[in-house]
């Protein structure tokens, strides 16, 4: 019986060599399977990302280019403020009568009377009333 053991050994080991290697190959497979699909999802993964970022780069280049519109259309705007001030200040100077009446409304502001008005203003006492009036008008749309 030994004798027919010895035999058969060699075909069993080679038999369960053939058995393993078959199984290997097909963990392997399987593995190397595995390791595509990953590789596929990063893959798919790392194409969304892109188009993502593209898409953020170009929003990104978009608010700039109005933020830098913007800002220059607040520089116009900002300097023709400055000439209409500039304007309305040398037009208050050359008209005298003007910069009574602006005279007498700060002073109304400051809670000057009638009299105070007519006196350092010389404004008849129906304008110095009418200032007043005006004046408590504002004060009350204001609050």
């Amino acid at each position: 019986m030994p004798a027919m053991l010895l035999e058969w050994l060699p075909l069993a080991v080679a038999l369960l060599a053939m058995v393993l290697a078959v199984i290997l190959v097909r963990r392997e497979r399987k593995a190397r399977q595995d390791l595509e699909n990953k590789f596929a999802a990063a893959e798919l993964l790392l194409k969304t990302a892109r188009q993502h970022q593209e898409s953020l780069t170009k929003q990104f280049h978009e608010l700039r280019a109005g933020t830098m519109a913007m800002s220059n259309k607040m520089a116009i705007l900002t300097r023709q403020q400055e000439e209409l001030s500039e304007r309305q200040g040398e037009m208050a100077m050359q008209d005298p009568d003007g910069r009574l009446y602006s005279r007498a409304s700060k002073m109304v502001e400051l809670g000057a009377d009638v009299n105070e008005l007519m006196e350092e203003c010389d404004l008849p006492k129906a304008e110095a009333e009418l200032l007043l009036r005006l004046q408590q008008r504002m004060n009350k749309g204001r609050r």
